[in-house]
């Protein structure tokens, strides 16, 4: 299939997107305001920049930058389409009422569709509607969108080809632009939690900010590769399942995150980590992982069975070949009219 994403979005979901879909073609003008955006949107913009990077690692992505009124999309088999796009390309709103070709329908954190336009709701809600947040499905299941399905993001092969070390003895937070872009309130993102973690392990911790020093999808591997345990912070009203604990497990990981009854992280998190509100515990079991290499081993390699089973590309990609065939049947019987 000849597939399509809708440009600009998030760098991440072209990343997650081409490794269920080879050869995709990103497809779209420029973000409208790069001077606020440029941190998250900018890197894609400049394509050649990222392509040698995701050559690198196996991917094969195409972009066409160019105006919407200059877009063919009905030479694609599937477009998918990030609601989010409304919020980076102010032209959409002139074009989102096109159905040229099977679409699906992204969702990467924004929580309502009353911002949208009422012609791009009513014709889109009979096509797939994929999520990523768990918090927010009961709010789409009510929305207008017929067909909506929570999916996790998939996690890149290369991640599991990295052989784990711990090598560098450190405690990795991934968190970017925490001065920049994320909300001040310090417990949104789990800020607060992991400057209590500083303190009670100096020298011992290491926050990737990619804001500040970005590294490239190889490089992310090669630094969870060496860091001795994961630690996922947030509050379940900030992000979604986070792509950073995915991508922990499937380098091999201990992971120690907070209990988030929306997010489910007991549902990935047995003999691999702890998942607890209990700040004692938790600095307990990175505490054992920092002073124990062989026990986070063994936590890691469990990580790493889980991440297979519910994040690989493998097991991510049926979910979207599923809701591509649902998409062709929306499209060719018409009831998107």
């Amino acid at each position: 299939m000849k597939i399509g994403l809708l440009y600009p979005c998030v760098a991440a979901l072209v990343e997650k997107i081409a490794s269920i879909f080879p050869g995709l073609t990103v497809i779209g003008p420029p973000c409208d305001e790069l001077d606020s955006w440029d941190l998250r949107i900018l890197p894609l913009a400049k394509a050649i920049a990222r392509q040698d990077e995701w050559r690198e690692v196996g991917l094969d992505i195409t972009f066409e930058e160019k105006p919407y009124s200059e877009c063919d999309f009905s030479k694609f088999d599937l477009l998918i389409e990030s609601i989010e796009t409304f919020n980076y390309a102010r032209d959409w709103v002139n074009h989102c009422h096109r159905v040229e070709c099977p679409i699906i329908v992204k969702s990467c954190w924004v929580n309502s569709y009353s911002h949208l336009p009422a012609q791009y709701v009513e014709s889109r809600k009979k096509f797939p509607f994929l999520l990523e947040m768990p918090s927010h499905l009961d709010g789409w299941k009510s929305s207008p969108f017929q067909d909506v399905t929570l999916v996790s993001n998939p996690v890149g092969n290369w991640w599991f080809d990295k052989p784990w070390t711990g090598n560098n003895g450190k405690i990795l937070f991934v968190l970017a632009g925490k001065d920049l872009w994320r909300p001040p309130e310090e417990a949104v993102c789990g800020v607060d939690l992991w400057k209590r973690i500083e303190q009670a392990f100096p020298g011992r911790t290491y926050h990737q900010d990619g804001a500040i020093t970005f590294r490239t999808a190889r490089q992310m591997t090669e630094l969870f590769s060496e860091s001795r345990v994961f630690v996922n912070l947030d509050r379940s009203d900030a992000r979604p399942l986070t792509t950073t604990f995915t991508e922990a497990l499937s380098a091999g990981m201990p992971v120690a995150a907070r209990d988030l009854p929306n997010l489910s992280y007991k549902n990935f998190i047995d003999t691999n980590g702890v998942c607890t509100d209990n700040f004692e515990q938790m600095c307990r079991f990175i505490e054992r992982c920092l002073t124990d290499l062989s026990y986070a081993r063994e936590c890691g390699e469990r990580s790493r069975e889980i991440a297979r089973k519910e994040f690989s590309v493998e097991s991510i990609r049926p979910v979207y070949e599923a809701a591509a065939e649902r998409a062709k049947t929306v499209f060719q019987s018409g009831a998107w009219r």
